[in-house]
């Protein structure tokens, strides 16, 4: 296919979801230049302004952990977005590759990729952007030997229902619900005000897809201050870390009207940094 005077050579499917398809390309049928064609209908410019705003706010340091767009070609009936290939498969693939086996993910590594997502969505949200869809489809593994550093870790995509909190005034709170999808936060399920729960409840449902093999459901339980807590129905194993998972589901599935977001994110991120580091050390 071509557009205008840049020629795309399509190799193959790279996935599909239920608003678009991406596909595998060379471009101008280099095939040492590979790209993703990202394919919506109708037209669909949103996801384009999202990746220019992560471009701008997002550092240097932390950018490659958000995917890039290199280019929109906008037309009447639809939109070609087009992003750097990562070859990896996503963090789903790798979930579905141990429950091939019977297995589950090693707790080491579902520790190693939690605290890169509790980073990935601190960084994010102190720049005023949810993600709105965050699951282990939209989270590429990213493995790349750049000079004499290994770059490896998580990559963001499908940014179609970010929302960039700077266009809405100061302490802006929705109440839209998602029933497309089975990711659905607490504070929509009981028809709440929601703003960072949105990717929380996600980052909840994640974890619990490494360390179960299965989505999660939630009880809500009585609690000893005489209110209730919600948690997931699935047992944690004695022998994983049991406190520092059940900390992660109680603080992010019971977030509390004020709550300081940014700093629950980083204390979470840094209790599992901390056992990473006691780990080396023994």
């Amino acid at each position: 296919m071509s557009s205008g005077r840049t020629k795309y050579q399509i190799t193959g499917c790279a996935g599909q979801g239920g608003f678009a398809q991406v596909y595998k390309a060379y471009f101008n049928c280099n095939p040492d230049d590979v790209v993703a064609l990202k394919i919506q209908k109708p037209a669909f410019p949103w996801e384009f302004y999202m990746y220019r705003e992560l471009d701008q706010r997002i550092s240097d340091k932390e950018r490659s952990s958000f995917g890039f767009a290199q280019r929109m070609h906008l037309y009447s009936d639809c939109s070609i977005l087009v992003c750097n290939y990562l070859a990896n498969g996503t963090l789903q693939d790798a979930i579905n590759s141990y429950a091939a086996l019977g297995k589950s993910m090693e707790e080491v590594l579902c520790i190693y990729y939690t605290i890169e997502m509790l980073y990935m969505l601190e960084s994010l949200h102190d720049v005023g952007i949810i993600h709105g869809d965050f699951k282990p489809d939209n989270l590429l593994i990213r493995y790349s030997r750049s000079g004499p550093w290994l770059d490896q870790g998580l990559c963001l995509v499908d940014w179609g229902r970010g929302i960039d909190l700077h266009l809405f005034p100061d302490n802006m709170e929705f109440k839209g619900d998602c029933r497309t999808s089975g990711f659905r936060c607490v504070e929509m399920q009981e028809n709440k005000p929601w703003t960072f729960q949105v990717d929380t409840y996600g980052l909840c449902v994640i974890v619990h897809m490494m360390l179960h093999n299965s989505y999660m459901e939630i009880d809500k339980k009585p609690s000893p201050d005489g209110g209730y807590v919600y948690l997931p129905k699935s047992s944690l194993k004695r022998y994983w870390k049991v406190e520092l998972w059940k900390n992660l589901f109680v603080k992010l599935l019971n977030s509390n009207p004020g709550y300081n977001e940014k700093k629950l994110l980083q204390d979470l991120r840094e209790s599992f940094q901390e056992y990473m580091l006691s780990m080396c050390v023994a």
